[in-house]
């Protein structure tokens, strides 16, 4: 019989806290961009010589929003792989589970942490990919 990791209330708690913040802070960046759209327009464009200077930074500063959480991903994924493999079991010791988990031990748990490594890796190229590509768009 497989080892089974028991979840954790407080952990399930704490991730859908997690969610329903992320959907509240993105509610209302929706929100203040459109009721903030023309004031910002408008001082954009202001004075000629700093509006393309204003423009830009405006342009990368949402680039940023929109890549940060990406790249947060990949990096809580490569330290999670990591975990798994230097532990040899999935989910490492110590690590919060938000449901009932079989443990995965041995080689198959260094192949998941491979896994995640690879997957981490993978949010990391998309997310230069995605801001050069967002980079030949800028104004």
């Amino acid at each position: 019989m497989a080892e089974v990791r028991k979840a954790d209330p407080v952990a399930r708690r704490n991730a859908l806290l997690v969610v329903v913040a992320g959907a509240v802070i993105v509610t209302l960046l929706f929100f203040a961009i459109e009721r903030y759209r023309i004031p910002l327009r408008d001082w954009v464009l202001t004075e000629q010589e700093q509006s393309a200077q204003r423009l830009r930074l405006v342009f990368l500063s949402a680039v940023a929003l929109l890549l940060a959480p990406l790249l947060g991903f990949g990096a809580y994924l490569w330290s999670l792989g990591r975990r798994v493999i230097r532990a040899s079991t999935f989910p490492p010791p110590g690590l919060r589970v938000i449901r009932d988990t079989p443990v995965i031990s041995g080689e198959a748990a260094v192949l998941r942490g491979r896994q995640l490594k690879l997957l981490a890796l993978c949010c990391g190229i998309s997310c230069v990919a995605l801001g050069l590509l967002l980079l030949q768009l800028a104004p």
